[in-house]
């Protein structure tokens, strides 16, 4: 059974979280029919929509726990090909987004307060935002079958715990072959947007700590620990 939290409305599921980490279990999620202050990577604004997937998970954990994102990201993944059977379309973008058919249909955060992290996503089951910088798609639009929030956290939950499982079992490694086995873009051209420099080259796969692992034109491979990346 999981261990759920699910409120009419919140400001944010990670704020809501955060505020109770002292006091709730490792594992508890919470999930919302409405977010009115919901927020994305670089403080974007992350959009409500009536029926999308807007939910958290609380962990206390130690060790490389930026690397969790991944495993949430693989989670994702896996639950909603299990829903749609439709694993082929659902693709993983690095550092942390599913993608649909190429286009962003999901997004993750962590949030870190003391030994406690929270990590937040977001799926497009029945809307998405039209007015975003890079473009976004749902279920709804690339015509699959639309499954309730309450639905996908029925196969989100087992998922994530399995994939934490793993991590903390065995590190970072079978994560890091998981998820390139599902990334969209390996061996292709991107670039990377890192503030004042924006390097171009081969996207090769993750490094040991999940940095992004470019060969530039000149041979040489850099890891890219933060920033966006783009297909070229």
């Amino acid at each position: 059974m999981i261990d759920l939290t699910h409120l009419p409305e919140v400001g944010s599921t990670n704020d809501w979280l955060l505020a109770r980490a002292e006091v709730l279990p490792d594992g508890h999620w919470v999930i919302t029919d409405h977010q009115t202050a919901g927020r994305g990577r670089r403080g974007r604004v992350w959009n409500d929509g009536t029926g999308n997937f807007m939910g958290s998970v609380l962990v206390k954990a130690t060790g490389q726990v930026q690397q969790l994102s991944f495993v949430a990201a693989l989670a994702l993944h896996d639950a909603l090909s299990a829903l749609t059977c439709q694993a082929p379309c659902f693709t993983l973008k690095w550092p942390n987004d599913v993608l649909l058919d190429g286009t962003k249909c999901s997004g993750i955060l962590l949030e870190r307060q003391g030994e406690a992290l929270v990590i937040g996503m977001g799926v497009n089951l029945a809307h998405h935002p039209t007015s975003t910088e890079r473009p976004a798609t749902s279920l709804a639009a690339a015509g699959l079958a639309v499954p309730t929030p309450a639905a996908l956290l029925d196969e989100l939950a087992p998922a994530f715990a399995h994939w934490r499982h793993i991590w903390a079992r065995d590190g970072f490694a079978p994560i890091r072959t998981a998820w390139a086995a599902r990334a969209s873009g390996i061996g292709s051209r991107i670039v990377a947007r890192l503030g004042g420099e924006s390097p171009e080259g081969l996207f090769t796969g993750l490094a040991d700590d999940g940095a992004l692992l470019m060969q530039l034109d000149d041979g040489t491979t850099r890891a890219i620990h933060a920033g966006e990346v783009f297909a070229l």
